[in-house]
């Protein structure tokens, strides 16, 4: 039944050509014995682009343009932005990541359900099935409109990022330029 559920949202989203929400991130990391929280806008457009724009901390950003997935987060790093190829980037774009071909990318099991934010979810596991950035998704799909409210990656150190969503719009267009990093004068670029 998870497998359904989530093909359910695959199909919801697939003529979607755009989406625009607002997130809040909270990241605990077990190693370090921190927790944080951060907000602000997201969008994704097809084919491959996605940007992260934090309003707090005000200008940390995570974007792929098309062709570099850059990581600029000047709330803790303010001299570096890092730029990868966008397979490098996998897992950003969560629209395509858990909901393009979902039976071929994953395990799926069914945790039940789950109330948030005044809406009731199916909760699901995903373990992927090939080598990963993460250990496992969990994903938070409104019952009856297979919207993605909330996910969950676990990584290998005990990381957790979970986002949750609200305000989504779909096929809107985004702020002019919201895909396109530049670099602000005397950061380094490192690439990998």
């Amino acid at each position: 039944r998870g497998m359904v559920l989530l093909q359910e949202a695959a199909a919801r989203y697939a003529p979607v050509s755009s989406l625009c929400a607002n997130f809040v991130q909270q990241l605990a990391v077990p190693l370090l014995d921190q927790e944080r929280t951060a907000r602000g806008r997201l969008c994704t457009a097809r084919p491959n682009l996605f940007a992260m724009r934090f309003t707090d901390p005000a200008g940390d950003v995570v974007l792929v343009d098309g062709e570099s997935f850059w990581y600029y987060l000047p709330s803790s790093d303010p001299g570096q932005a890092f730029r990868a190829p966008v397979e490098q980037g996998a897992g950003q774009d969560f629209h395509r990541e858990f909901l393009e071909n979902p039976e071929s990318k994953y395990t799926v099991t069914e945790e039940g359900a789950a109330s948030m934010a005044g809406a009731n979810t199916h909760r699901l596991r995903l373990v992927p099935r090939a080598r990963a950035s993460y250990r496992a998704a969990i994903l938070w799909l409104e019952q009856g409109t297979s919207l993605l409210r909330q996910f969950r990656l676990e990584q290998e150190n005990g990381t957790r990022r979970t986002v949750t969503l609200s305000g989504i719009e779909f096929d809107v267009a985004p702020p002019s330029g919201w895909f396109v990093f530049t670099l602000p004068p005397g950061v380094l670029e490192f690439s990998r």
